[in-house]
């Protein structure tokens, strides 16, 4: 049973192996460069994002190197999988392709999250056997972060985002090109709207999106948390969905949704953890970013939009500019006297103003902010115009689509 089920998990075993998907390169080249380094490869983030298909891209490269039969696929959600241990399951591919324990082979563990105890499986094959290289892949940090103990030095995160704006246009059969602003503006606000979730972006099919939440708060938060009552973390999650961006108070959340602040601030972290949400804090000494209320982001604006509706065009723009930021570092929001400013990031101040004009006195804190470390102001718009004082104007659709980091 076990053998029949290994075999469907590798056609390339059995005939040529075309890569599936649209390429995201930068995602296949991390990999390699882990795998160089003798680490395990970690690739995390929300279901459906995409680490399954981009596995099975590496996979597509790794045979000009290896011979089909020395690369070894594993889903660890399979019933089959549920009672054979991982170094039982190693053991059972080079039985069934007749390796030897002195030859290389590649190991890929997709929905490590579902096997308790990974940390510990996956330590003992590396620690023994130096000719595995393994590869895993996970949705939920609420057991991938118990990982650290027990790899700690032998592995690397490699996080799987939503398409960023370029990817987005690979997949639209788009360029990205400098010298069309209006298309780019058009085609940004498209992106906005869809956001970067690879089948929903293919398919335009918003139920892939309210699947993935379900499937993140059922199967993942709930199971692991025993959280009784789905339905209210539903409820709450459409709340903070609503709340892109602003200021979250956990007293008023918890009166919405008829909890206590404890379980509102228990149920958010489980969202963050569960990449449904990301957290920004305030500017500040740590007491400072302690006692402030944060603020909250939707980690894809297509499931912001779907859930929240498409009329926040400006919300989604803040949304997508933050998404952007994180890859730099990370990023905080400052709360003035004289004002606030959406985003401070590694020596930047960016403030988002999804318009055609922007005048100086739109935004005033920005442009009398003078933090020491901040050497670079930007205001985000939705078109090119000259600079807003001492401010640096850029359109979205060119922030966006500066080279992007994977």
């Amino acid at each position: 049973m076990i053998e029949e089920t290994l075999r469907q998990f590798n056609p390339w075993w059995a005939k040529e192996f075309i890569s599936p998907g649209i390429p995201r390169p930068g995602y296949v080249r991390k990999i390699r460069q882990t795998l160089d380094l003798r680490k395990l490869a970690i690739l995390f983030g929300l279901r459906r994002v995409g680490k399954s298909t981009i596995m099975k891209q590496y996979v597509a490269q790794a045979l000009d190197t290896l011979s089909p039969d020395r690369i070894y696929f594993a889903s660890m959600d399979h019933p089959g999988m549920e009672r054979t241990s991982i170094m039982d399951i190693l053991r059972e591919f080079r039985r069934i392709t007749s390796a030897r324990t002195d030859e290389e082979v590649l190991l890929l563990l997709d929905e490590i999250q579902h096997r308790d105890g990974f940390e510990q499986e996956i330590k003992a094959i590396i620690d023994i056997d130096e000719k595995v290289k393994v590869v895993a892949s996970g949705s939920s940090s609420l057991a991938l972060a118990h990982a650290s103990p027990h790899l700690t030095g032998r592995y690397r995160r490699i996080p799987v985002r939503p398409l960023g704006f370029r990817e987005f246009l690979s997949f639209r059969s788009q360029e990205y090109l400098e010298h069309e602003p209006q298309l780019m503006e058009a085609l940004t606000d498209e992106y906005l709207l869809t956001g970067g979730m690879p089948e929903y972006v293919m398919t335009g099919d918003p139920q892939t999106l309210t699947d993935v939440i379900e499937d993140v708060i059922y199967k993942d938060i709930c199971s692991r948390y025993d959280v009784q009552d789905p339905k209210l973390l539903k409820e709450l999650y459409f709340l903070l969905m609503a709340r892109v961006g602003n200021r979250l108070s956990f007293s008023k959340m918890g009166r919405l949704v008829d909890v206590s602040v404890d379980t509102a601030r228990r149920y958010v972290g489980y969202f963050e953890e569960a990449y449904l949400i990301e957290i920004i804090e305030r500017e500040g000494s740590p007491n400072v970013r302690k006692a402030s209320p944060r603020k909250c982001y939707a980690p894809d604006t297509g499931i912001r939009a779907v859930i929240a509706g498409e009329s926040g065009i400006g919300s989604l723009a803040e949304n997508a500019v933050y998404l952007r930021l994180r890859e730099e570092g990370d990023v905080r929001y400052l709360l003035e006297k004289e004002g606030e400013i959406d985003f401070l990031v590694g020596g930047k101040a960016v403030e988002v103003k999804y318009w055609d004009r922007v005048e100086k006195e739109q935004i005033p804190c920005l442009s009398r902010y003078k933090g020491r470390r901040v050497k670079e102001k930007y205001v985000v718009t939705r078109r090119a115009g000259p600079d807003v004082g001492n401010v640096s104007r850029i359109p979205l659709w060119r922030f966006l689509g500066g080279e992007e980091r994977q």
